[in-house]
């Protein structure tokens, strides 16, 4: 349906240099039709052309990272698009109403995932699904665009298995964005250790965007690139790539996407020791998100920024930037990152036990570090539940093993046998026993570790031997072993009763602040008896 001239021109040119891309051309020429815009009379016409133009110029904002310039326009743009619902309009006019609506939505639906309200992001694409239906979409665009949007959603939460298949189903019904589907699933098996299938996915991903002539999406790829060859850990290239794609981004005014490069760039300049540079990197990268209001980003740059501090010995520094992080992570919801958190502060402890001489304070030290790890850990075990496929399972299995052998390691170190009793029984209950003949390596101080947080924690592999601590057979055993690496439930384990008379179940305070703390389910609703059935 046209809007007559000058605007069937202008949408057209603005779409051109969203391609190029030139974003700050794309959004002088949204400003100038809107201003024209402004000046005609207004009619329910000119109100659906005002929030037209609004959600487009909201979405070249998004694109140049300008967060809060497209908040005001986006919802400007659903205020209009709103207000004029109940207006008689024909098929042709309903249909367009519709578009608008649902460009706005999804718009507006990216904005919230950036800006790290998970929940109402999937809130507001929720609701553009609700409106497809009755918008007529015959090559399915809009409704790729809705699962697409949802398949970002997945990715920031790190759910690998739903969205690998979300992305998979999309491929077969949604050509229209095959490029961006192709570099989602690159995302994913970088994120899940299948690195020659991250690029070969990257690689056709290149080919659609070279095919569309949209230069935007292949320059994103560099990042992607960067960023599988930092979970591969050949670091060489994750710099090259990094430096290249930070240049391409600080020239085109990207700066949420160059706040990213800094931040892994910072986790490269303190691996190989640059302790100044990786400093300031991080200094820059907290600085832009937190400036872009992108919380959930900024608070992974705490994080790093945390652990730098603690590599540097400024213990005062890690735990402000650590409750930094974690407040974020809380008043987000994002929970599994709070006990991440909660496992770094854990292993900072443990380490300075090794360190210093805690004297008379040590035991009051050991049950504070207790207090943090066993219950990041149960929660962190208990998230694997969530995957749908094995291989995810697996990989998210590493980083919750890591953490329970620091649970094992705190208990033995307390000498608290009736603790790592119950840590025993709890990880056995309904579990096999399979024996892992992984070699393995003594603990490493928190830094240490090549930890970079990012959205793609949830498949966090540090090393080969991950820092999982001194030999299973220094735990107190073959069962100790066992239990520290049991093998891969797909449902949380039952409660292991302690006492018939008072009811207890083994770690019943620790499960108790873990569920409290982190709201994810520990064990199910069966119980079991840790002592052996009576036979008659």
């Amino acid at each position: 349906m046209s809007y007559g001239e000058p605007f069937d021109t202008g949408f057209a040119l603005a779409e051109h240099h969203q391609l190029t891309p030139d974003l700050p051309a794309a959004q002088a020429v949204y400003a100038e039709l809107l201003a024209f815009a402004e000046s005609i009379e207004d009619t329910p016409d000119v109100q659906l052309l005002r929030g037209h133009l609004l959600s487009d110029l909201g979405s070249v904002q998004l694109s140049a990272t300008d967060l809060p310039g497209a908040a005001r326009s986006l919802d400007r743009a659903r205020t209009l698009i709103r207000g004029i619902a109940s207006v008689p309009m024909g098929p042709r006019g309903r249909q367009l109403w519709l578009e608008v609506l649902l460009k706005t939505l999804l718009a507006r639906a990216e904005l919230l995932r950036r800006t790290g309200d998970l929940d109402e992001a999937q809130a507001t694409a929720d609701e553009a699904a609700a409106v497809l239906p009755e918008f007529q979409d015959p090559e399915g665009l809009r409704g790729a665009e809705v699962g697409l949007a949802r398949l970002h959603l997945l990715l920031d939460r790190g759910e690998w298995g739903a969205a690998e298949e979300l992305a998979s189903a999309l491929l077969a019904t949604a050509p229209a964005i095959e490029p961006h589907l192709l570099d989602c699933l690159g995302i994913v098996c970088a994120s899940t250790h299948r690195f020659d299938l991250a690029a070969d996915y990257f690689a056709r991903s290149d080919e659609g965007y070279q095919a569309l002539g949209h230069h935007a999406g292949r320059q994103q790829l560099l990042s992607h690139r960067a960023y599988a060859a930092l979970r591969a850990g050949d670091f060489d290239r994750a710099e090259q790539l990094y430096a290249e794609a930070a240049e391409v981004f600080e020239r085109q005014g990207q700066f949420e996407d160059l706040a990213v490069c800094e931040q892994a760039r910072a986790f490269l300049a303190a691996r190989r020791g640059d302790t100044a540079d990786a400093n300031d990197l991080t200094a820059s990268s907290l600085a832009r998100f937190e400036r872009l209001g992108a919380t959930i980003a900024a608070a992974d740059t705490m994080l790093m920024g945390a652990r730098h501090a603690y590599e540097q010995g400024d213990i005062d520094e890690m735990k402000r930037l650590a409750q930094g992080a974690r407040d974020a992570y809380q008043e987000r919801g994002v929970y599994e990152r709070c006990a991440q958190v909660d496992l770094m502060l854990a292993k900072a402890l443990e380490d300075n036990l090794t360190r210093t001489d805690h004297g008379e304070h040590e035991r009051t030290s050991l049950a504070d570090a207790l207090s943090l790890a066993l219950p990041a850990a149960l929660t962190l075990e208990a998230a694997r539940y969530d995957f749908a496929s094995a291989h995810a399972r697996s990989q998210w299995h590493q980083l919750a093993d890591d953490a329970m052998q620091l649970a094992f390691r705190l208990a033995l170190r307390a000498e608290d046998q009736g603790l790592i009793f119950e840590l025993v029984e709890h990880r056995c209950a309904g579990a096999s026993l399979a024996l892992s003949r992984t070699e393995r390596t003594p603990p490493s101080a928190p830094g240490a570790a090549p930890v970079f947080p990012d959205a793609a924690m949830k498949t966090h592999t540090p090393t080969a031997s991950g820092g999982n601590g001194p030999g299973p057979m220094a735990l107190g055993g073959v069962a100790a072993e066992a239990a520290a690496s049991v093998g891969l439930r797909v449902a949380p384990p039952p409660r292991v009763l302690m006492s018939p008379e008072t009811g207890r179940v083994a770690l019943q305070q620790y499960i108790q602040a873990a569920e409290f703390r982190y709201h994810r389910r520990i064990v199910s609703e069966e119980e079991v008896p840790f002592w052996p059935p009576t036979t008659t």
